[in-house]
């Protein structure tokens, strides 16, 4: 048996040592990334552990529009959207007339109680009714003010949509990318524990014929302990992160989530990046037209000390006003009205200083949103940057462990290196694998970061069309 076990691992390394030795140097493609350094491996299923991170998939953009469609804080925003809108309407309203129709109808009833000859018993039912128009002229520049600032409104609101789309879709990326990061992790714990328990039995078998001693034994105990401890904790690891997709997307994700493949381009330098993130920000841009608002509202306050000047116009009829004497009257008025305000007790005056302190924080507001922008662009910029970065290291890190751990696990067989080097070997290749799946994961999350920063992800940009914009193109 021991015997059998020499020659197998002999012949495993001399067929490492033989073969060509991997290059470290260079970009790999998307397919190696994952893969290249997991073919040392004798086991079968630690290859597929990472299968789904080295294949590309439409998978992400299923989800990214589900998300679009039916995420509750999408939604409210868009609500929100509609309620501001009704501003435009509401500030238009002053360029228009208004109109106003009164009826009365009045039944009197008349006793006499004293002797003059000339009183009269009886009743009367008079009806009178009336149409007024009111259509003003002048208000101060308020109405123009207040267009302006309406409008301004809204192109605030729908920036700030379009952040919190941004930002869901982010979201979305990072908890599908968390999923399957989590996932690849607790399968090569649980590849990792199988692998230290054949490793604990190959022990037992040796320490019973007195290859190894008691200490051995406790070693690989200890660390197949260590590995139960390991699995549980990524299982925990991963149902947290399929509760934070299944509260952002609204399900629980598949079973066969891949990697996804990357829609949309980025900026080539970092000053392109900032110059774009200038322009384009939602967050920034949302800020800007927060301030013209401010600022249009401090002129539609100051209309309210300037003169009013209104055409009235109105039409009357009366039936019976005056029984026995006047049968029906007719009346018909056009004139103009001016309104001046002398003195409002200093309430305009103290709104319109409270307008324009208003308007000095929208500016404030302004160089804030550009600073925090310019500090995300920055950090997503180099968190992209040092995940490629990290990628090339993290599989040649997985290529050279597997080298060692199969070296190791030779010489360990021929009394050449103890069971807690063999362990150590194991271990070391275990965390190269995680640390290669994490940096993946950490390059797409950084790369829709800085797309969300510049603004990138929208339906257009990421190429799926969602039910609410079609039938929204369909009325």
């Amino acid at each position: 048996m021991i015997v059998k076990k020499h020659i197998i691992a002999s012949v495993l390394l001399w067929g490492v040592l033989a073969g060509p030795l991997p290059a470290f140097a260079g970009a790999p493609d998307e397919e190696s990334y994952l893969t290249e350094g997991i073919k040392a491996i004798p086991e079968e299923d630690i290859r597929e552990v990472v299968r789904a991170l080295s294949e590309s998939s439409d998978r992400l953009y299923d989800v990214l529009r589900q998300a679009y469609e039916t995420n509750p804080t999408l939604q409210a925003a868009n609500a929100e959207l509609r309620a501001v809108e009704e501003s435009l309407p509401q500030a238009a309203a002053g360029y228009k007339p208004t109109i106003t129709a009164n009826a009365d109808v009045l039944y009197t009833d008349t006793q006499n109680e004293g002797n003059s000859s000339s009183s009269q018993d009886g009743d009367n039912l008079s009806k009178e009714g009336s149409v007024s128009l009111k259509q003003p002229l002048y208000r101060g520049g308020r109405t123009a003010s207040a267009l302006r600032g309406a409008r301004n409104s809204i192109l605030a609101q729908s920036a700030a949509v379009d952040s919190v789309r941004q930002k869901l879709m982010l979201d979305v990326a990072t908890a599908y990318m968390d999923v399957l990061r989590d996932r690849a992790l607790l399968n090569l714990s649980e590849n990792n524990k199988a692998l230290i328990s054949r490793q604990l039995e190959a022990t037992k078998d040796r320490f019973e014929v007195g290859e190894l001693t008691r200490t051995d034994v406790s070693q690989a105990q200890a660390r197949e302990a260590g590995a139960v401890s390991d699995i549980i904790s990524a299982k925990a690891k991963m149902r947290s992160s399929v509760a934070v997709y299944e509260q952002i997307v609204g399900s629980v994700p598949d079973q066969t989530l891949l990697y996804p493949d990357i829609r949309f381009s980025l900026p080539e330098t970092l000053e392109e990046a900032l110059s774009e993130a200038a322009q384009k920000n939602p967050s920034v841009l949302s800020a800007e037209y927060k301030n013209a608002a401010a600022e249009d509202d401090v002129d539609t306050v100051f209309g309210e000390l300037l003169p009013e000047v209104s055409l009235t116009g109105g039409l009357s009829k009366s039936y019976d006003p005056q029984p026995g004497t006047l049968d029906e009257t007719r009346e018909s008025t056009v004139g103009v009205s001016a309104s001046i305000p002398l003195y409002q007790a200093g309430s305009v005056r103290s709104r319109v200083r409270q307008a324009k302190q208003t308007a000095n924080q929208r500016f404030i507001q302004i160089m804030e949103a550009r600073r925090r922008v310019r500090a995300e662009t920055i950090s997503s910029w180099e968190n992209l940057a040092a995940a490629k970065a990290e990628i090339i290291s993290r599989r040649a890190q997985v290529e050279a462990s597997a080298m060692a751990q199969e070296g190791v696990r030779y010489e360990s067989d021929f009394g050449e290196r103890t069971i807690l080097d063999a362990l150590d070997a194991d271990q070391e290749y275990l965390d190269a694998q995680v640390g290669l799946v994490s940096a993946r994961r950490n390059e797409i999350v950084a790369r829709f970061s800085l797309a969300a920063v510049l603004g990138r992800l929208t339906p257009e940009i990421l190429e799926f069309s969602s039910k609410k914009e079609n039938e929204e193109e369909n009325r």
